[in-house]
């Protein structure tokens, strides 16, 4: 058999063997052996190091996809230059991003008038995440209650709840910033409850101070109960200068 025929058939039996960083990678890493005379060995690594790569690539498309980021952000897009309170919380915040913060069950807490880049740096927390193939969901508060109201109405409760309470991060956007009924905070309760009793991370943003939430939450208690149980373990970020969205535009 030619060694072309071979190389083709080897191939075909790497992708039936689930192995398509390797059968990508196989002809050139063939041709660069021949030329360089590596050993069977070294051949066989860097074989197996494709293959490495390939999978936690996809690893990381499927958590980004998991998340349902409703757009990509990183730190590098982020300016922290432009206000005072945007250079005080530098050091801080670069250090999340080694991901430590996840097995403390530490809760990255954004609070700060709009446009001050809150939902920015939560959104770059939760991408830098993925990339290390955590668990991650991203989504407005109103956007999870109303979920999961809808799967208690159709019987999908659990399965739905399970989504958001195993997730190793779970980023609400705009929390308490909407006054919410009955329904609405029993739900809120319940995740923030079942995330904090197994030690799972849970960032949020918001443009309310806590001492303001009783506004929010129909029970005073159950306001303060959400608040010190977010607290308890947590980063606290606060912003609170101008707002970005007015900067003056460079031409």
């Amino acid at each position: 058999m030619r060694e072309q025929d071979l190389s083709e058939l080897v191939a075909e039996k790497l992708k039936w063997l689930r192995l398509p960083g390797m059968a990508r990678a196989l002809p050139s890493l063939l041709e660069r052996a021949n030329a360089d005379n590596h050993t069977t060995l070294e051949t066989l690594s860097r074989l197996a190091d494709e293959e490495k790569s390939s999978r936690r690539q996809s690893a990381v498309r499927k958590r980004v996809a998991e998340a349902r980021f409703p757009e990509v952000s990183t730190v590098d897009d982020f300016d922290f230059d432009f206000s005072p309170c945007r250079k005080k919380l530098k050091t801080r915040y670069l250090a999340l991003h080694d991901l430590a913060f996840l097995s403390r069950g530490t809760n990255p807490l954004f609070i700060g008038t709009p446009g001050t880049g809150k939902t920015f740096l939560a959104r770059a927390l939760a991408y830098k995440a993925c990339t290390d193939t955590r668990r991650v969901v991203f989504t407005p508060t109103t956007k999870m209650l109303n979920e999961l109201a809808g799967a208690e109405a159709s019987g999908r409760f659990e399965r739905v709840f399970r989504r958001y309470v195993r997730a190793e991060l779970l980023v609400l956007d705009d929390f308490a910033c909407l006054e919410m009924d009955g329904g609405q905070a029993r739900l809120a309760f319940q995740v923030i409850s079942e995330r904090y009793d197994y030690r799972r991370s849970t960032a949020i943003t918001t443009n309310r101070p806590f001492a303001e939430w009783t506004k929010v939450f129909p029970d005073a208690l159950n306001a303060q109960v959400i608040a010190e149980r977010l607290t308890e373990r947590s980063e606290h970020f606060i912003l609170d200068s101008r707002s970005y969205r007015t900067r003056p535009k460079t031409p």
